[in-house]
């Protein structure tokens, strides 16, 4: 018998260590660039308008019998829960029917923009689709994105995710959460002091990937062919940051542009990763920052999470009277009074998509406003008929009539994927598809709206 003997496996945190996963998250925290010129913070040509686009994922879905119209077309009629945007009719509209293969349950964050099952064992995690719009229109401006969310961080390795962007190199990206800390990294100017403090810490991360790239080629050579590609994927996300750096470097010294300052009042409340939270007013300044962002030209793209999908982090409306969390509310048993408050919050949430589609339309741009140069998705990736179906995902696209949206009120798109929807925004953006979009999730745009 030939015994074959195995090399002792090499420890995993020396690999990880090696490859630069260990720094990879702590330095995407600290990615959060700072924006600006004196009123428009994005690099514009004459008579050039930005093309923007966000991204909302809205966890655990809505109560789907009071949100999906019966008919269709623009006359269709009003449900409860989209009675507060009765007023903005013509700048949205309702796509039922649509799906991901890779969601349903508490696991769809992570497929939302990536439109892969990147929580299976053995997955490879891909990066998302508002990185690769980043990637192509973001260098104009001093923020290539923005990735905010209800919860501060990744919330990788937990219970559920806190972001729904991911990396080129596969790692999650960290949300921010505070609306008080993000006008700041948008419009505070920058002290002599703060420049210099920050240009040192430019030159510490250089020297400390440059000693990472180093210890990764001497373990290089003792890998195999697999462990090798697998390396080189790590490396993959050194040179993203490296990118970021050097973006964050060419803007560090440029004058931010002068807003008219937020009223944000007591700063109790506004943090949701503290105790005491004052959920409207917090989301209220949210949007009033997302705002601002695309209207100085601070960023041209966001991913933004206002729901977990797991436990939902928002408060559902306690203080308003609703005895439930929405979690409860979508395992309601056919209970009547869940299923009473489960409506009555999404008409409060409503409420607040409301509030932000209504402060994008009412800022003048160019031939039009803010909110017809936007795309602005709003999306689950749980089901509208029931929370924890992977299809008849709710489903809405808003804005962009200047960008060659027709809206359509409501419209049907039984079983297509959620993918065709990011893809259209690609095509009404002017940026090419890549390669692998969505992990193959993806076969066409719609149609209906363009």
């Amino acid at each position: 018998m030939n015994i074959i003997h195995h090399p002792k496996p090499m420890p995993r945190r020396t690999f990880l260590k090696g490859a630069g996963i260990t720094l990879a998250l702590p330095w995407l925290d600290a990615m959060s660039a700072h924006a600006g010129s004196l009123t428009k913070a994005g690099s514009i040509g004459a008579g050039e308008t930005p093309r923007r686009a966000l991204f909302t994922f809205w966890g655990l879905g809505i109560n789907g019998r009071d949100f999906t119209p019966a008919d269709t077309g623009l006359n269709y009629t009003a449900t409860p829960i989209l009675k507060p945007l009765e007023a903005l009719k013509k700048d949205f509209t309702v796509i039922s029917g649509m799906k991901l293969n890779f969601a349903g349950g508490h696991t769809g964050d992570r497929s939302f923009l990536t439109g892969t099952n990147t929580r299976s064992a053995g997955c490879k995690f891909r990066v998302s689709c508002d990185q690769e719009l980043a990637a192509a229109v973001g260098r104009a401006t001093r923020f290539p994105s923005m990735t905010l969310g209800v919860k501060r961080g990744t919330g990788f390795g937990g219970n559920q995710d806190l972001t729904v962007s991911w990396a080129p190199s596969g790692t999650p990206i960290p949300s921010e959460n505070r609306p008080h800390v993000l006008f700041d990294q948008l419009f505070r100017p920058d002290t002599a002091e703060t420049l210099n403090q920050r240009e040192a810490a430019f030159a510490r991360r250089t020297s400390v990937l440059d000693s990472m790239r180093a210890e990764a080629k001497r373990l290089s050579n003792s890998l195999g062919a697999d462990d090798r590609a697998k390396l080189d994927e790590y490396l993959t996300g050194i040179r993203d940051l490296e990118r970021s750096m050097q973006d964050e470097k060419e803007w560090l010294r440029r004058p931010k542009p002068s807003v008219e300052m937020l009223t944000f009042g007591k700063e109790q409340g506004l943090d949701p990763d503290k105790p005491g939270l004052d959920y409207r007013r917090y989301q209220r300044l949210m949007f009033d920052v997302i705002t601002l962002a695309f209207q100085t030209d601070s960023t041209r793209v966001i991913s933004y999470m206002p729901r977990l999908d797991g436990q939902d982090g928002t408060g559902t409306y306690h203080d308003m009277g609703n005895p439930y969390n929405y979690h409860e509310m979508t395992h309601h048993g056919e209970d009547s009074d869940k299923l009473k408050w489960f409506t009555q919050s999404d008409v409060w949430y409503m409420e607040e998509w409301a509030y932000f589609l209504n402060k994008l339309k009412s800022v003048k741009e160019g031939d039009g406003t803010l909110l017809d140069h936007s795309l602005v998705a709003y999306g689950s990736s749980g089901g509208a008929i029931n929370a924890h179906h992977n299809h008849h995902l709710p489903t809405m696209i808003a804005g962009g009539a200047r960008l060659g949206i027709k809206h359509q009120g409501h419209i049907v798109k039984e079983d297509m994927r959620l993918g065709n929807l990011w893809r259209t925004m690609f095509e009404r953006m002017g940026v090419p598809v890549p390669a692998n979009f969505q992990g193959g999730e993806s076969d066409g745009i719609v149609k209906e709206i363009v």
